[in-house]
This record gives structure tokens, sequence and C-alpha cells, in this order.
């Protein structure tokens, strides 16, 4: 089966005096854990949207939202409830809009899931503990931190080479690599429809993802 194979790189604009550690922290875990059920619990209280079907994982400061709603305003509002939470620095809205009746396949991704697991557990050239993996549909998204962007695009590949990966989509921070901010209020106020609200200055911006479809991937052996 050819897998249709991309990688969309992530990378964090780092604060000029702070600290950089190649790893994921608990003080930085337990907020991605904090923020995500923040969001969630925002969702299950929206009035008058429908927002059951959206799938919320924070890693890394980074809001993936994933899943499927009715309409686009449900699409723009569960973006706009993840801005909200100040430990969020950047959403990637994936949520679809679609009929109702259109079923994941549950077991499928957290088989697929697991398998990526594995492989990066077993592989010793990636730190697997920096690395948050989550399957929609066949599409796997990695999250979290790589110590270079050898390791990351290794990562990516074990994900291609498990059977039913239709996509790879790798929203990670490399380690000393930075580019030009996005305004996180510009784009909370796009996703909420109202006034650009202040970012936190504890919290860098992150740029939009870079789409590298021809990016070169190191063999595994």
């Amino acid at each position: 089966m050819i897998v249709r194979f991309f990688i969309v790189f992530l990378t964090l604009v780092l604060a000029a005096c702070a600290a950089v550690q190649p790893e994921r922290s608990i003080g930085r875990d337990l907020d991605d854990t904090n923020a995500s059920l923040s969001i969630k619990a925002a969702m299950t209280r929206a009035e008058g949207y429908a927002l059951q079907g959206v799938d919320v994982e924070v890693t890394d400061g980074l809001a993936l939202l994933t899943g499927t709603v009715p309409r686009e305003d449900d699409r723009r509002y569960a973006e706009c409830l993840a801005w909200s939470a100040l430990a969020v620095r950047a959403v990637e809205n994936e949520v679809l809009v679609s009929d109702p009746s259109r079923l994941r396949d549950g077991a499928r991704d957290g088989w697929i899931t697991q398998q990526v697991r594995s492989r990066l557990l077993r592989d010793r050239s990636v730190r697997s503990v920096n690395f948050n993996v989550e399957a929609e549909n066949g599409r796997v998204y990695l999250l979290g931190i790589a110590r270079t962007r050898g390791e990351l695009e290794r990562a990516a590949q074990h994900a291609s080479l498990v059977e039913g990966v239709t996509d790879v989509v790798a929203l990670v921070r490399v380690v000393g690599e930075s580019a030009a901010p996005v305004a996180r209020g510009e784009r909370q106020a796009a996703a909420c429809g109202g006034e650009p609200v202040p970012a936190n200055a504890d919290l860098p911006s992150l740029e939009a993802p870079e789409d590298v479809r021809t990016a070169p991937v190191t063999p595994i052996d």
C-alpha cells in the first residue's frame, strides 16, 4: 500500500532569556493537562454549539483539535475556546465539518496509536518520552519536542510505516530552531470574532505550520 506522507513542522519562538531543555518537563505536562481539562469543560458548557464530537489534546502548549462538528460555526467556536486557556501557545484546528453520521473508527485509531508508540519506544535514536501520538481516521499527529530535525524525521517515518496510516502530521518543536512569531491575540480574535486579546507575555507565540512535503527522511535500519 502506498502511504500518502507529509510532515508539517511547527517551531517555537524561544524567549530571549528562556532556558531551553530538550525534554518535556513535569511542570509543562501539568500545564498541558490542566489546559486540556479546562478546554473540554468549556466545550461541555457551551450552549448553542455542538462540540461533543471534538477531541482535545494539549502538548507543549499546542492544542490539537480533531473530530467532527455539523457546522462551521461549531468548528470556529471550538478553536475560540481552545485559545481561552492561558497555557495554550498555539492551536491547530483539524476539526472537520461533516455529517454527524460519519463515524470514527476509534478501535482502529487506538491500535495505530499503540503501534506508533511502540516503534518510537524501540528506537534508541528517538526519545519517545518527548513525543505524543494521536490518530484520527488513519491520520497520525505527532506532538511534543524533538532534539534535532533528524530525530523528528525519523519519528515521522516510523509513524508512516504503520499499517493503516494514511498521513503523518508532525506538530513538533525542534530544539534550537526559531521563526517569526504569529500574534496570539490576532489568531484568537479571528477564531472568536472579536477584538484581539493580549497574549500573556510569558507565553511566546508559535508560527503557523509550514508544509514541507518534500522534506528528506532519515532511513530506518
